[in-house]
């Protein structure tokens, strides 16, 4: 839950950076946008994988990284006035950070809903096991005593 609202103010960050109307929004460049994109969609996915119920160790790792694709994506604002291959440079790294953090937010996100799906065939699966094997033991029961006595003859 403590990650959920880190990964909130996160995105509250990023879209800040999207819409705000300072040195960073004017004049950057297709590859700043195209960072700045990859990064809101890989903090989306990250937070999608938490709600399906990942770990907060393997949340905590995707949270690490997106930092990472977005100090380069800040970078590459900061760099763009002064040299633009550097900015250019930096934003390309962000995205392509932030589209790997995305395919594995997507993965995890799919393995822990197959697993929740494996654990409710398992536990649905053992509730009709119990209740068929509890309804022929009831259905049943007049014949255990006869069957104890034919074991305890056999002895």
């Amino acid at each position: 839950m403590h990650f959920r609202f880190r990964a909130l103010l996160g995105i509250l960050l990023v879209l800040t950076f999207c819409f705000s109307g300072g040195e960073y929004a004017s004049g950057q460049s297709k590859q700043i946008d195209d960072a700045q994109n990859q990064l809101v969609r890989a903090f989306v996915l990250v937070q999608q994988a938490d709600v399906a119920g990942a770990s907060q160790g393997q949340i905590s790792v995707l949270a690490n990284n997106l930092n990472l694709a977005l100090r380069y994506r800040e970078n590459s604002s900061q760099l763009f006035a002064k040299n633009v291959t550097a900015s250019n440079l930096y934003a390309n790294e962000s995205a392509s950070q932030s589209s790997v953090i995305a395919a594995q937010a997507v993965n995890l996100a799919n393995t822990v809903r197959e697993q929740v799906s494996l654990h409710q065939a398992v536990a649905y699966s053992t509730a009709v096991g119990a209740g068929f094997a509890s309804a022929l033991l009831v259905t049943e029961s007049h014949r255990i005593g006869g069957l104890a006595r034919r074991l305890r003859l056999r002895v």
